[in-house]
């Protein structure tokens, strides 16, 4: 599996606009094209105004079949990219692999040991 994690710096004040962006379209638009969600956060502290969201990739061949049929849906292209283009300052996007000792983060589990 590989992930697909790209940080964005938005403009002030414009975080809860992303989210919602992000809740109405990107993520129930990607989950219906067989693309998880693996993690979505946003500073509080250091670099402000910085998001990170992170999707789930079997491989490189599906992150391109993926990203071919997402980008090219009429609600990506006309729904999602018109709400939150204005709102980016920059943009980073990188793949990364998760290391053989993670099986990844559920809040249920992660504090076990207090």
């Amino acid at each position: 599996m590989i992930y697909n994690m790209r940080i964005y710096d938005l403009k002030p004040g414009k975080l809860q606009e992303y989210m919602s962006a992000m809740r109405e379209v990107a993520v129930p638009l990607r989950r219906e094209y067989g693309v998880p969600l693996a993690g979505w956060f946003y500073t509080e502290i250091g670099s402000i105004n910085r998001i990170y969201h992170i999707w789930a990739y079997k491989d490189l061949e599906h992150y391109e079949q993926k990203k071919q049929e997402v980008y090219t849906d009429p609600r990506w292209v006309n729904e999602y990219i018109p709400r939150v283009l204005p709102l980016i300052e920059s943009q980073y996007d990188q793949m990364v692999k998760s290391a053989d000792f993670w099986n990844g983060f559920s809040e249920d589990t992660a504090f076990e040991s207090d």
